[in-house]
């Protein structure tokens, strides 16, 4: 009789769908959260699942309540001024906006506006269209309001709050009312809606005008909603014809929608919140009749089945042998458009290398980046240069610098609204030379710089006031930002002298991390506190070096194929920056565009 070794070897798997399909909001769910106090419809939600407030609304009656959420139960706080139903509110639990809506009997449509600042509301200056059943994005600095009923119908109207009066903009293209909204005030989206029927209609608003995109797999109205931005919203719920309640979700990546898990209770005339397609909160409404109900949705984490990048597995229903794989690129600089005035030391807002505005530089000349171009549109108010920046390219600050006229040292900070620059408020500190930016101009910070000795002071935005808070541990001037960082987690990286030296902030304090593989200072930066980039800079030489920060070390990628140094400041993400402008031995005009590829997954092996 044969006898037989071991036989070595190793499971394959066998499944019948790719497990790497079921993250995201695609593989999220609805579960139970904890119920309202006062069953109602009609108000207006704001925050994010862990924090939200309820704000109005009506039973019976039209009522002020306003109730808190802290990711497990609901509280009342304190109530608004004006008792109102159908009203839109923006901003966050400590910083809150709510404007428009209804007051009666008989209903009235209101252009009242309350601004919530984490214990109660002040009446401020109304909107200039009073409607109801409108919607809202941004926060309570920066805000949109668009859509709604007004006495003769459907409204179309768009205002933007400045955080002390509104303006009318470019209106929706679709009149509607009873949608779903979201985002910011410069990248919103309003779904669905209703004039005589529920709509499917999408429109997405980019700073300066909407446009329609792909609609609704359902038409509907009287939803739940919520955005991060334009490209990133989730819709729940509402009626649809010929005047059903559902329950359908569904969730938009910024091309198309896709239907996802349902609601537990389909229900009309209800709120939403939250900040992205992967994260929201239901509550309230009508079911009939009103309801305290809320409902959480929380998004599927990538292949519960698959462990490890590498495994393979069987697909049973495909009868394919798949490796799950995912790659990255390292990325890669291009050249891009060049500037039409060569500069060194600017400032710069970026939403990526396809939309980038660059301010300063010696000059006062503003320039705005489609992905191709560089065009010439309104100068700064004061020219300089040495300055620090941070925003987008719709909505930036260029802070502090060294004045053009007089060479003096700039206090003075200027905002950018997508077409003009506006004086603000001062920094505490004047500085200038490589000072270091992160945020946006509703919540940003700056640190380092000269004042003229070194600075390491570091002072936050709060969209309207500047406040000192810890200094880096090391003062230096000429340093590198991660530019998309927020006011709680940010970095800064290397300096004057040329120093390696990283610190990271996290809303407290600065602490030093792991250095720079090489020490440079008039670096670039880009990206956040998790995932950086450093690059350009001077060491005894100019420098083309660029390096990847991935939370915890930074790793040397490819080159630029001009070495600068006086790079600028705020320059986009670290999968999508720009640098242009900057001094070899001479200023020059050439724009670069970092990119890196999207990941490979789920690679064939045979079939």
């Amino acid at each position: 009789m044969t006898d037989f070794k071991a036989i070595k070897g190793f499971n394959v798997k066998s499944l019948a769908t790719d497990p790497l399909t079921g993250g995201g909001a695609a593989g999220g769910t609805w579960a139970g959260g904890g119920n309202l106090n006062t069953a109602r419809q009609s108000g207006a939600g704001l925050g994010i699942q862990a924090a939200s407030l309820f704000v109005a609304g009506e039973t019976g009656s039209i009522l002020g309540i306003v109730e808190n959420y802290n990711g497990t139960a609901w509280t009342e706080v304190g109530d608004i001024n004006t008792a109102r139903k159908a009203n839109a509110a923006s901003g966050t639990t400590a910083a809150g906006l709510t404007f428009g809506g209804a007051s009666g009997p008989p209903a009235a449509e209101q252009a009242n506006t309350e601004v919530w600042n984490g214990s109660g509301w002040t009446e401020v200056n109304d909107l200039n269209t009073g409607r109801a059943d409108l919607e809202g994005a941004g926060t309570s600095t920066a805000a949109l309001a668009f859509g709604g009923v007004i006495s003769t119908g459907e409204s179309a109207t768009n205002e933007s709050w400045n955080g002390t009066s509104w303006t009318e903009l470019n209106d929706l293209n679709t009149a509607r009312n009873n949608g779903a909204g979201g985002g910011t005030s410069t990248s919103a989206i309003f779904v669905g809606g209703l004039t005589t029927a529920p709509l499917a209609i999408t429109e997405t608003w980019n700073g300066t005008s909407w446009s329609e995109v792909a609609d609704l797999n359902s038409a509907r109205s009287q939803t739940g909603g919520t955005a991060e931005d334009a490209t990133n919203s989730i819709i729940f719920g509402g009626r649809t014809p010929p005047g059903a309640d559902v329950a359908i979700t569904e969730a938009w990546d910024g091309t198309s929608w896709t239907e996802i898990a349902d609601l537990a209770t389909a229900r009309d005339q209800f709120q939403g919140s939250g900040a992205s397609n992967t994260s929201a909160l239901a509550f309230g409404g009508s079911t009939p009749p009103f309801s305290n109900l809320t409902e959480e949705f929380t998004a599927g984490g990538i292949g519960d089945t698959i462990k490890n990048e590498g495994q393979i597995y069987y697909n049973s229903t495909a009868g394919t042998m798949n490796i799950t794989a995912i790659v990255y690129g390292t990325g890669a600089w291009a050249s891009g458009g060049n500037l039409n005035t060569a500069r060194r030391s600017g400032g710069m807002g970026a939403d990526s290398h396809s939309a980038a505005v660059l301010a300063g530089g010696t000059v006062a000349r503003t320039e705005l980046y489609n992905g191709s171009s560089w065009t010439e549109v309104n100068d700064l108010n004061t020219a300089r240069t040495a300055v620090g920046a941070f925003g987008s390219s719709t909505s930036m600050l260029i802070v502090g610098g060294i004045n053009s006229g007089d060479d003096s040292v700039e206090v003075s900070v200027e905002q950018w609204d997508g077409t003009n620059w506006t004086e603000i408020a001062n920094i505490n500190t004047g500085r200038y030379e490589g000072v270091g930016g992160s945020g946006t101009t509703t919540s940003g910070m700056i640190f380092g710089g000269k004042e003229p000795a070194q600075s390491a002071k570091t002072e936050i935005w709060n969209g309207s006031g500047w406040t000192e808070v810890a200094d880096l541990n090391t003062a230096r001037a000429r340093v590198g930002a991660s530019t998309k960082g927020t006011v709680t987690a940010t970095l800064c990286f290397g300096g004057n002298p040329a120093r390696a030296i990283t610190e990271s902030w996290d809303g407290t304090s600065w602490t030093e991390v792991a250095d720079l593989n090489t020490a440079r200072q008039e670096m670039g930066g880009a990206g956040t506190q998790a995932s950086a980039l450093g690059y350009a800079g001077n060491t005894d030489a100019v420098s083309a070096l660029t390096e990847a920060w991935n939370g915890s070390s930074w790793t040397e990628v490819a080159d630029l194929a001009t070495a600068r140094r006086h790079a600028t400041t705020g320059n986009g993400s670290a999968v999508n920056a720009i640098q242009a402008g900057g001094e070899t031995d001479a200023v020059v005009v050439n724009t670069e565009e970092w990119t890196v590829p999207e990941p490979v997954q789920n690679l064939v092996m045979s079939d």
